[in-house]
């Protein structure tokens, strides 16, 4: 079974129109073997008929031409030797007759000749007639017929390969107009007419199956997308009541310091709701890259005040490493500033969950930002799955959704977002932005 799988994987993969062209080369070319096949028997049976035919004429003419006169013999015709000697006696002959039994008929080759003979014996009494006829004819017609045969076989080879790319290109042709069509189909826009006419019955059924898989998506994604939207506008009101009651809370001046700790925590929680819901909003309008021109400077510094203040309760586990921030060149990006503070918060929290008391640098340039912790760092294993959703190391306390946020907003917006990480050593995340600002994007701060 494993040789079988592995034979499987070797082999090389044929598209429809190889396939198709294969096909017909195969029947063509056993039908040419056949062809080739019949010619040569036929050449054989034809020339073994012209030569006995022509030899048994040859004897009965020579044979008539001996009874009425031997010294008739002695005059030469064109296309016929005549060898006449004492029965028995073979030491005037060619050592290619010697042998020859009367009766018999035989190719042979003379000495002084270029093509062969056919040769037979005839006894008239004690006498013996070696008669051979020349066969240059028959041989020449039969080098004419296999050049006719190679010409014709190859010219029906020929003509079937052009046979064969035409029919081919008539298959294949409404196969590469559909995927055409398909390829041209873009997420959330109106899609081509696919449902027309193919020419081809067994297509269409394909057409009609692929449309409706289209359609259960879209009716899916629709749904999903209206969900993710409602959801996030339904939380927004509840959001906004928490935040100001935490607000009003935190203006009593008789509070203790754990209650004013645990409040300023509640407020880091509806904090990083609010910044998951905008960016779950944003995402499922597809708002990203319309209208919006961005700092990634200030969002940075603003990442870093929620994480510090986020360490400064009682709770050490939760307390902020070292964070140090260099910019060489400010860059503008076109996405709201909740989305972008959302993508660099949950990098930045995860390397804080991962630095612990070590450094974490940030530097930011026009191309990138990258984030680096000096923590523990990630084996190969856990770093391969470090995007999926809901995956949680070892040393995490989120639910596996940050970085897995992280890999759809860049998805989105056409960014990427590369790990690399070494244990013991730490992890760097190494955001790259898209060259240039969307020539849509409205200049103005948000």
């Amino acid at each position: 079974m494993k040789r079988s799988r592995a034979a499987l994987a070797w082999r090389p993969r044929l598209g429809l129109r190889a396939r198709f062209l294969l096909s017909i080369l195969a029947l063509v070319m056993v039908l040419l073997g056949g062809f080739i096949y019949a010619v040569s028997e036929f050449l054989d049976v034809l020339e073994d008929d012209m030569i006995h035919g022509g030899l048994a004429r040859d004897v009965a003419h020579v044979s008539a031409l001996y009874h009425r006169d031997p010294s008739l013999l002695n005059v030469p015709e064109p296309g016929l030797r005549v060898f006449v000697v004492e029965r028995g006696e073979t030491a005037e002959l060619p050592a290619s007759l010697a042998h020859l039994k009367a009766g018999h008929f035989r190719e042979v080759r003379l000495p002084d000749a270029q093509y062969e003979y056919g040769a037979t014996r005839r006894d008239i009494g004690d006498t013996s007639l070696y008669i051979l006829r020349d066969l240059s004819p028959e041989e020449r017609l039969e080098k004419e017929l296999i050049a006719l045969a190679w010409i014709v076989g190859l010219g029906s080879l020929f003509l079937a390969v052009l046979l064969a790319l035409w029919l081919s290109h008539l298959v294949v042709r409404p196969v590469r107009e559909f995927a055409a069509r398909v390829a041209e189909i873009v997420p959330g826009q109106a899609r081509p007419a696919l449902r027309s006419g193919t020419g081809d019955r067994q297509l269409d059924v394909i057409v009609e199956a692929f449309v409706g898989v289209l359609d259960r998506f879209d009716t899916f994604v629709a749904r999903e997308q209206a969900f993710t939207e409602d959801a996030s506008h339904e939380l927004r009101t509840p959001l906004a009541t928490i935040t100001s009651s935490i607000d009003l809370i935190a203006k009593d001046p008789a509070l203790g310091v754990k209650t004013r700790t645990r409040l300023v925590r509640a407020q880091q929680a509806a904090a990083r709701m609010q910044e998951l819901i905008d960016s779950l909003l944003l995402l499922a309008r597809a708002e990203a890259g319309h209208g919006y021109r961005t700092a990634v400077g200030p969002v940075v510094r603003e990442a870093i005040a929620m994480q510090r203040q986020a360490g400064s309760g009682d709770d050490q586990a939760l307390s902020t490493p070292d964070i140090r921030f260099e910019m060489a060149e400010e860059r503008y990006v076109p996405v709201p500033a909740s989305m972008l503070l959302s993508l660099v918060n949950n990098l930045l929290r995860n390397a804080v969950e991962h630095a612990r008391s070590a450094r974490i640098d940030i530097r930011l340039d026009r191309e990138r930002l990258c984030i680096t912790d000096h923590g523990s760092g990630m084996a190969p294993a856990v770093m391969s799955r470090v995007f999926d959703r809901r995956f949680r190391g070892e040393s995490s306390r989120g639910h596996g959704l940050g970085l897995y946020l992280v890999k759809r907003i860049c998805e989105h917006l056409g960014w990427t977002v590369d790990v690399q990480s070494t244990p013991g050593v730490g992890t760097s995340f190494d955001l790259t932005f898209a060259d240039a600002l969307p020539s849509s994007v409205v200049v103005g701060h948000r």
